[in-house]
């Protein structure tokens, strides 16, 4: 029989379903937002188990979707933004050397 795992445990991997998923393309958003979702529930976030929300109009999955969009989306206008330009730095001249 497998093991059931703490509240803590759970709340930490939708932690890290959450940072995946603004490295990864919208083509996800879908997939992350069902597993959030799923362990909400289990933590007893949620009042719908999954099975009766998802597809349903303004449901917590398309929620859960919508802010992990907005994530993305802030995540990579966050990643376009240009850095300022470095500072040259005029080479020196070299030191003369006395001559023994």
């Amino acid at each position: 029989m497998p093991s059931l795992r703490s509240a803590q445990e759970l709340t930490g991997e939708v932690r890290r379903i959450r940072e995946r998923a603004r490295s990864l393309s919208g083509f996800w958003i879908s997939e992350f937002a069902a597993a959030i979702e799923a362990l909400e529930w289990t933590l007893g976030k949620r009042d719908k188990p999954p099975s009766e929300d998802i597809g349903t109009p303004a449901g917590e999955h398309g929620k859960i979707a919508e802010r992990l969009l907005e994530a993305v989306a802030k995540e990579s206008k966050e990643a376009k933004k240009p850095s300022k330009p470095m500072k040259l730095v005029k080479p020196t001249k070299p030191a003369k050397q006395s001559k023994r």
